[in-house]
């Protein structure tokens, strides 16, 4: 059994497309003050017009990303999982080149909102291959 994904390409250029929507997301509301301006939520966002528009929008989008990813792996819920961890370790090290050593900010990881999304990368590819999965054990369409 390998641990890297059956499609290794596509896991890393939809990891890189997850990681740069919610970069510009935010180049957006540090260039909009209002948006910017809205107070921090303590322990769970420093910046929650980033925070609280993003977690949705990786839900919604980690989902189809799994999907699209998974319909031609063979055991799906063992692809999910890694790219789910594959997504996971593209946006960590993104996120540490990024914000700790390029733009110094040291609280990044410190709010709750960061883990969840981290969490949404690698929970959700997994359970998108346990259903597609399933539905085609059953014989059901999704």
């Amino acid at each position: 059994m390998s641990l890297r994904p059956f499609r290794f390409g596509a896991a890393v250029w939809y990891s890189v497309l997850l990681w740069v929507l919610g970069f510009f997301w935010g180049v957006i509301v540090f260039m909009v003050p209002p948006l910017k301006a809205v107070q921090s939520i303590p322990y769970f966002s420093k910046y929650p017009a980033i925070s609280l528009v993003l977690l949705p929008a990786y839900f919604i989008l980690v989902w189809f990303v799994a999907r699209r990813y998974l319909d031609s792996a063979t055991e799906k819920a063992m692809e999910g999982l890694k790219l789910g961890a594959l997504i996971l370790v593209v946006n960590v090290i993104l996120d540490a080149i990024v914000y700790l050593i390029l733009l110094n900010s040291g609280d990044y990881f410190m709010f709750a909102s960061i883990w969840l999304a981290y969490a949404i990368f690698v929970f959700l590819p997994w359970l998108a291959g346990k259903r597609l999965a399933s539905t085609r054990k059953t014989g059901r369409g999704s």
